[in-house]
């Protein structure tokens, strides 16, 4: 059997995951079929590539050399495609895009449907995690870029960042929340009463909400839900007496209804939160990616009306 950039990629996914099972689902195979195709890239080397054991499988030492080869040809075959795109222009091919759980909930449905409808020969394969997870994947080349909020986390030097317009952190409540209608003083102090929901949250935060609930370890701050669904924890606070940590461009449409509430108590200290496009330095983006990252800044930049519009509201009605 001919060495192929299927049998690497098989073998490189199966030594990541550490399981026959788990490798057959990502790679939608067989367990039998992953099986055989390892065991062909085996006879094809003449090498015997992988041990299994009841704690999974690991690669022998022949593997590990093996594994590298195979990581180095598989990037090669990504750039192929890629320079392959660069060719086509932006009408066709594929994009791997990440996007923080706060943007994602600001932008992430209206530019699915815009590149649908404006480009509907582009494929794009969307994770939303949190940015220490989305960095671990630019890093191993699964994702082109991700967009994400990168105030308490800068990417490393061997990144490019591409500022976008800053999002603003904040708590926010239910419209009537008792915690509304407070002064300073006694917000700060009736605070801790109340739990919090967040996403998956970086220590610089974490650190910001332990000063504004008064707690020594950032372990004993109350976080009841914390989840990267920005819906779900939006959804919470709307029917509880649950305090939400969000960015307000993530719920522009429930302030601007009035349903959710800021508390008057500014994040972070030193003013907005960086919000960027990243993606790998070495790699030169194709049109395709570029497009996308051209419809963000446009969603982006139109984010600020109903943020606005909302406040005009609130000042009309005081």
């Amino acid at each position: 059997m001919s060495l192929t950039i299927r049998s690497l990629q098989h073998y490189a996914v199966l030594v990541e995951e550490k399981h026959y099972s788990r490798a057959a689902q990502r790679l939608h195979l067989t367990q039998s079929a992953l099986t055989r195709s390892i065991q062909a890239l085996e006879d094809t080397l003449g090498l015997v590539l992988v041990d299994r054991a009841s704690t999974g499988v690991t690669p022998t030492q022949a593997g590990r050399m093996v594994l590298e080869r195979a990581q180095r040809i598989l990037g090669e075959a990504r750039d192929l495609r890629r320079e392959a795109e660069l060719i086509r222009g932006h009408d066709t091919g594929r994009v791997n895009l990440g996007v923080g759980a706060f943007p994602a909930a600001g932008f992430l449905s209206p530019l699915l449907v815009r590149i649908a409808r404006e480009h509907p020969g582009l494929s794009v394969h969307v994770e939303v995690e949190s940015w220490q997870r989305l960095l671990d994947k630019l890093q191993q080349d699964k994702l082109d870029l991700a967009v994400a909020v990168t105030h308490s986390l800068p990417p490393p030097g061997d990144f490019t960042v591409r500022p976008l317009p800053p999002q603003h952190g904040g708590l926010f409540t239910r419209a009537g929340h008792p915690l509304q209608g407070l002064d300073k003083p006694r917000l700060r102090g009736a605070l801790a009463q109340y739990r919090l929901a967040a996403t998956d949250l970086p220590t610089r935060a974490r650190e910001y909400l332990a000063r504004l609930y008064q707690v020594a370890r950032l372990e004993d701050l109350p976080i009841a839900f914390e989840c990267d669904s920005v819906a779900a924890l939006r959804d919470v606070a709307l029917g509880s007496d649950v305090v939400l940590f969000c960015t307000r461009e993530a719920i522009a449409a429930e302030l601007e209804q009035g349903v959710l509430e800021p508390l008057p108590l500014a994040y972070p200290a030193a003013g907005p939160l960086t919000y960027s496009v990243i993606h790998r330095a070495r790699r030169t983006l194709s049109p395709t990616a570029e497009r996308v990252i051209e419809l963000v800044q446009d969603l982006l930049s139109g984010i600020d009306a109903p943020k606005r519009a909302a406040g005009a509201k609130r000042r009309a009605r005081r």
